[in-house]
């Protein structure tokens, strides 16, 4: 039996869930060194903690987010993100009552991160099945996008100055003040769980009490186990699209850390290096005010650079649509690559040209989100779930490679980080422009009028008659994208399959 289509409820509830992954995951990461620092009172190394704290976070990430994605598929995705979530909640809650950094903050960012990689899978797994009725889901995953961006926004626009606000207008001491802060967005990540356990579409077909009972329904097949699901995400990159789309994660959520991580660090660098910044006492007063013309400017570049991504994100959408997922992909590892690099050589990050590079950082880090979102959720399988937690996986590695190596190298150079992010870019361009050449995206017919070029209908047409009045020239028909061309019933896309000549 075919499975209903979702509501609008599910869709919205969907796009909550994608709005508040994000906002938890910044919250934490921009207060974690305040928590050490005002609650700890500690006052040296703390980004050697920051850094071992996210690091831990990702290697928790690397093993839960396939375990997550797969249960999944043999539960359900509405009661992982909704547990997914109260994990999230309770983790907050917990976060700030440690009494050192190890190893009480050490296990505490753990819980924090079973939580934080089940939310971040079910990102992709309900896509898979918000959009399993339509091949051309690049709209919503522009959507998708959009409400990460904003969710991002609200962590820095409301989340973030909780503390500063209650203790000015409760008079609260700074660590009660911390600590209050902590439990309202935990108790939120709650409430936001119950709200998608009672909105998302609920899928009759996979259940908790099946799976325990055995994966048999009566009158039906076995269902495929556990861990041969779990494999397959892994297998799945054995096909073009997902390989990409692998590729893409990893480039996506790499960037997402470089925006929020690195652009402060190199702005914080340089006002030190340069000694504009110098290096105060321990008060509380220098842990609010230290250094504010740095603060400020690494504020300015990474709200620049994320509210640009927002108004991208549907263009992506919209691009993936009309001229490919893969294309799109291609010309997105472009731009990144270009940017990256050149962050990597500003001088001075007050120059009018950081705000360039911002701008093309954002738009190149959406559109890797928007078009391997869209290339993993293209079509639903039974192991979603599956290549949506190992989509996780690729994005967790690029973040322990840029944090670890990246943090490392930036000690000794400030761009190194940007200069990684860029390689990962080509790398990325590498993979797209591969699978472009194989399908014949660059053939003689094709590249001019393959059935992503609306714009010039009946081309194809014409390249065959010419071709035909040629002596002994044989007509042979490819299509690069046949899945597409017949999944496209519209008016469109008739008549649109690529020719290439042969003689």
């Amino acid at each position: 039996m075919a499975a209903s289509p979702p509501t609008r409820l599910n869709v919205v509830a969907y796009l909550t869930s994608c709005f508040f992954s994000i906002a938890f995951l910044v919250f934490l990461n921009a207060t974690q060194s305040f928590v050490i620092t005002v609650l700890l009172h500690v006052q040296t190394n703390i980004g050697d903690y920051v850094g071992t704290l996210g690091f831990v976070d990702e290697l928790v990430s690397v093993v839960m987010c396939p375990l997550w994605g797969t249960l999944s598929d043999k539960i359900g995705t509405r009661p992982v993100c909704a547990v997914a979530y109260v994990l999230v909640g309770a983790a907050l809650v917990a976060f700030v009552h440690p009494k050192e950094v190890y190893p009480d903050l050490f296990f505490l960012r753990c819980f924090f991160a079973l939580g934080g990689s089940g939310t971040a899978s079910m990102v992709t797994a309900l896509l898979a099945d918000i959009s399993a009725s339509r091949q051309r889901n690049g709209k919503l995953a522009g959507a998708v996008g959009l409400c990460t961006g904003l969710g991002a926004v609200l962590a820095v626009t409301v989340f973030l100055p909780l503390p500063s606000r209650l203790e000015s207008h409760y008079n609260m001491a700074p660590d009660t003040a911390l600590r209050r802060s902590f439990y309202l967005v935990g108790s939120i990540a709650v409430v936001v769980g119950a709200g998608l356990f009672l909105s998302l579409k609920r899928d009759d077909s996979r259940s908790l009490r099946d799976w325990l009972s055995g994966d048999r329904a009566p009158d039906a097949e076995p269902k495929t186990p556990y861990f041969e699901l779990l494999l397959k995400g892994f297998t799945a990159a054995a096909e073009p699209d997902i390989f990409v789309a692998y590729a893409g994660g990893l480039v996506a959520r790499a960037a997402s850390v470089a925006v929020s991580l690195f652009i402060p660090l190199f702005v914080n660098q340089w006002f030190y290096a340069t000694g504009i910044c110098t290096v105060g006492g321990v008060g509380d007063d220098d842990v609010k005010h230290s250094c504010r013309d740095a603060y400020v400017r690494s504020a300015i570049l990474t709200g620049v650079s994320e509210t640009c991504a927002i108004i991208a994100a549907p263009l992506w959408g919209l691009a993936c649509d009309r001229a490919g997922k893969i294309p799109s992909l291609s010309v997105s590892a472009v731009i990144g690559a270009i940017a990256f690099f050149g962050f990597s050589s500003l001088t001075d990050p007050r120059a009018g040209i950081a705000f360039v590079w911002a701008i093309l950082i954002g738009i190149a880090q959406i559109g890797a989100i928007v078009c391997s979102l869209a290339l993993c959720t293209e079509k639903r399988t039974e192991y979603s779930g599956s290549i949506a937690g190992v989509y996780s996986v690729t994005g967790a590695a690029g973040i322990l490679i840029l944090t670890k190596v990246g943090g490392w190298a930036s000690d000794h150079w400030r761009g190194a980080p940007f200069v990684i992010m860029a390689l990962f870019n080509l790398i990325m361009l590498g993979c797209a422009l591969r699978v472009i050449r194989d399908r014949g995206y660059f053939s003689e017919g094709f590249f001019l009028s393959g059935p992503r070029s609306r714009w010039l209908t009946g081309v194809d047409s014409l390249a065959a008659r010419v071709a035909d009045n040629v002596e002994g020239t044989q007509i042979e028909v490819v299509a690069p994208y046949a899945d597409d061309v017949a999944d496209d019933h519209d008016e469109e896309s008739r008549g649109l399959v690529p020719v290439s000549t042969r003689v």
